[in-house]
């Protein structure tokens, strides 16, 4: 009977451990879209000191939780989301409206990707 309890007390620590990994990602992935589009949408409208500032409280941010990140997913693509952002940057003090609108297309799509993933779904499961 005892090793049933350990099992079980195992298991209900795993699922806990994974709900709090899911949440952790969903919400922040959830924040840094935001923040990406209104970046862009900064952008669009030619406020480029704002867009700048948006783009380095993004990259500020995705760089202080990037190694909570690393613990729950791949390093390469936190490196490739991590790159996207420092170039987002550097667009937006440069005001290269084209770049930075592709650039923060490209790092959606990928912070997008990291969501799905965690999503309970049968692809992610199988």
């Amino acid at each position: 009977m005892k090793r049933g309890w350990i099992a079980l007390a195992m298991l209900a620590l795993a699922m806990l451990l994974g709900g709090i990994e899911y949440i952790y990602v969903t919400s922040n992935a959830d924040a840094y879209i935001k923040m990406l589009d209104s970046g862009a949408e900064k952008m669009m409208h030619n406020e480029v000191l704002d867009a700048e500032t948006e783009a380095a409280k993004l990259d500020n941010r995705f760089r202080k939780q990037s190694g909570m990140f690393n613990i729950f997913m791949f390093h390469s693509e936190i490196g490739h989301i991590s790159s996207d952002l420092a170039m987002l940057r550097e667009f937006a003090r440069t005001a290269d409206t084209e770049d930075f609108l592709a650039t923060s297309a490209c790092a959606r799509r990928k912070i997008l990707d990291i969501k799905n993933a965690k999503l309970l779904k049968w692809e992610n499961i199988l």
